[in-house]
């Protein structure tokens, strides 16, 4: 996407976002704060933005000249508002212009103008620190600071100013950058700079996602209460404190020392091994997991650890197995228990996920991480609501933790309530923007808004992220599919049964997917568009043959026989068990697919328009109709009309078919009414 191009400051000019010296930076917020003051607190009712993550000293200044004020969740964002972010911490913001902020440490920026309708720009003031932006809505967005303004719309960039100079690193679309000596644009990959005095000049940036390696989340292996909590050096509880921050250079190099003094060297190599995962150089962090567990095979850190990196190479099993040793060893550990039951969700073990949930929180109620299980254990269990509560506790626990809005996003998805949970999920990423998986979510919400090309934007940089992912795949080549693209849609989807070692394209990484929908449509589907039917046949075939229990592997079987000449029984059979496997979602069921002996000519009824074309990503709490018919000679017509809901725990599908026909010869009129009331 491309950013709207700004116009260079000159002497004498007045812009809409004039550059400003350090000087009059001072002079002109201390006159906007005797001018504006009483206008600005009379405004501080309307919120432009909300705090979505507090990690040390962070301070909030209504208006220049008013006492700098301890900010906490609930502090109110308001026009003119100032936030200052103190040494080793770190904050995150969203503004009323989906715009989400992550602020490093010794940051101090100013809310000059936030403005929510589209076509108004909006303009931020950063003093000194750095910030990294996501926004994916096509919002005007400019900011000044001492060196450089930069005008930028619908892009993901990281903005560092120090005493020397001003910098913006841009991963997505393009930013003019300018100042009075002159501009330059600069487009993903590309950073711009400025000294004083001098011309912003661009260059290439090899990795440029480095620029915002402080802002990304590296999840915790050391818990309150357990072996870990106690016992450990004062150089490693700063290396943990680090990393909570983001402050990953310095943690690294604390770490390093610690391993090359044999100073708690099985917990350094733990804290190592979680870098390398969230920085994905996955080989170098499992050598130091199981490094870690070798040196200290009784802490359940280092055993965390591990769970981690088999975790990022899809060894899932491997992975619970691993903590199930953890619990074995330290089982009043509170953080092991925690992620044994993310595990064991990720495998479909509801109970005794469940089971290790309750007792995570029993040992430390206060803890995010059990809160965040609980969480997913009500999303599987189709309580969107009880799954809410959990998400909110959590993130109130752990506002820096970009898991619980993940989780907020879909149970707020699941309420029907898009907008708002594809909103929390743009925070989630905002909070760890190179996890591969959110990306792929933040696709699969920008499909369901109908919001092409963000979408596959999405699916392609969770394909850079991680490209041994399937999920990413799969999604972009459902997203093709529904925009008549046969062929790629075919590719992408070969793609993802390819790097899921050959398993069913809707065997996603995440077990926890409430999208049921999305294993509605498959690569045998995407064959059968291209009228390729027995290869869709082949597909189907080894879906179940992979999973026999699996109801999306039935249903692909059902679709693809529909118009295979003598296979009605075999259709009806598979559309039967879909239907007596599958959980809750608003796929419709077609009376004509549920049927044998309709003596029609295949291909000739309304059952070949089929009303999964557009097949949702995400299952939420609402009721779509679904209509079709055709005419023809010798007085025929047909028409099957579909009407599906899902709400909370329940779903249902009524349908009617009618064909009737006086047929190409005397006495050979045919006349089909079918009805059917399904309900789950």
């Amino acid at each position: 996407m491309k950013g709207l191009l700004s116009w260079p400051v000159r002497r004498g000019y007045s812009s809409s976002f004039p550059l400003y010296s350090k000087p009059a930076i001072l002079l002109l917020t201390a006159l906007s704060g005797l001018f504006l003051s009483a206008e600005a607190r009379a405004d501080c009712e309307q919120s432009v933005g909300r705090f979505v993550d507090i990690n040390g000293n962070v301070e909030t200044q209504l208006v220049e000249g008013d006492d700098w004020l301890k900010a906490n969740l609930e502090t109110p964002l308001c026009e003119g508002s100032s936030i200052r972010v103190g040494a080793q911490s770190r904050a995150a913001i969203n503004l009323v212009n989906d715009a989400v902020l992550r602020l490093d440490e010794n940051t101090t920026m100013r809310l000059v103008d936030v403005n929510e309708k589209e076509e108004e720009r909006s303009l931020l003031d950063i003093i000194k620190g750095a910030l990294h932006s996501f926004s994916r809505k096509p919002k005007k967005l400019s900011i000044n600071s001492p060196y450089l303004n930069g005008s930028i719309e619908g892009t993901e960039f990281v903005f560092r100013v120090s005493d020397e100079q001003s910098e913006v690193t841009v991963f997505e679309g393009t930013v003019v950058a300018a100042n009075d000596q002159g501009s330059v644009s600069v487009s993903g990959g590309e950073a711009a700079s400025a000294r004083q005095g001098q011309a912003p000049q661009s260059r290439t940036v090899v990795q440029p996602r480095n620029a915002a390696q402080w802002s990304l989340y590296y999840p915790p292996i050391l818990a309150t209460g357990g072996d870990q909590a106690t016992n450990v050096s004062p150089q490693l509880t700063q290396a943990a404190a680090d990393l909570s921050v983001g402050r990953v250079d310095e943690a690294r190099t604390t770490l390093d020392q610690l391993i090359a003094e044999d100073t708690d060297a099985g917990l350094a190599y733990a804290l190592r091994a979680v870098i390398n995962v969230v920085q994905n150089r996955l080989e170098r962090a499992l050598a130091d997991a199981n490094q870690a567990v070798a040196l200290n095979p009784d802490s359940a850190a280092t055993y965390i650890a591990l769970s981690y990196t088999q975790q990022a190479g899809f060894q899932i099993n491997e992975a619970r197995d691993t903590l199930l040793q953890a619990v074995a060893k330290q089982p009043e550990d509170a953080l092991a228990w925690a992620r044994l039951a993310e595990l064991q969700l990720m495998l479909g073990e509801r109970q005794q996920s469940s089971d290790a949930a309750q007792k995570a929180v029993a040992l430390a109620p206060d803890l995010g991480r059990t809160q965040i299980t609980l969480g997913f254990a009500a999303l599987a269990e189709f309580r969107a609501e009880d799954a809410r509560t959990a998400f909110e506790k959590a993130i109130a626990l752990d506002s820096a933790d970009p898991l619980p809005h993940l989780g907020l996003g879909l149970a707020r998805i699941s309420m029907g309530e898009l907008e708002q949970g594809r909103s929390e999920i743009e925070v989630a990423v905002g909070l760890s923007s190179n996890d591969a998986l959110l990306r792929a979510y933040l696709g699969k919400a920008y499909f369901e808004e109908k919001r092409a090309p963000l979408d596959r934007e999405q699916f392609a940089i969770a394909s850079q992220l991680d490209s041994m992912d399937p999920t990413p795949w799969l999604y972009e080549g459902i997203a093709m599919q529904t925009q008549n693209q046969p062929v790629e849609a075919a590719e992408a989807l070969g793609k993802s049964v390819e790097l899921n070692d050959n398993r069913a394209t809707y065997r996603g990484r995440l077990l926890l997917d409430k999208d049921r929908a999305a294993r509605g449509t498959s690569l045998a589907r995407a064959y059968n568009d291209l009228g390729f039917e027995q290869l869709g046949v082949n597909e189907s075939t080894k879906s179940m043959a992979v999973d026999p229990a699996n109801a999306s592997a039935h249903r692909f079987m059902s679709d693809s026989y529909r118009n295979v000449r003598r296979r009605e029984i075999s259709r009806v059979s598979e559309l039967l068990q879909a239907q007596m496997l599958q959980d809750n979602n608003i796929n419709p069921i077609q009376p004509s697919v549920s049927s044998t002996n309709l003596n029609i000519i295949t291909a000739g009824g309304p059952a070949e328009a089929g009303f999964s074309e557009f097949t949702p990503l995400f299952e939420r709490d609402k009721t779509q109709f679904n209509v079709s018919g055709f005419g023809g000679s010798d007085d025929t017509t047909g028409g099957e009309m579909v009407v599906s809901s899902v709400f909370d725990r329940y779903s249902f599908s009524a349908g009617a078919f009618d064909y009737d026909t006086d047929g190409f010869r005397d006495n050979n009129d045919l006349n089909h009414n079918i009805y059917n009331v399904y309900d789950l």
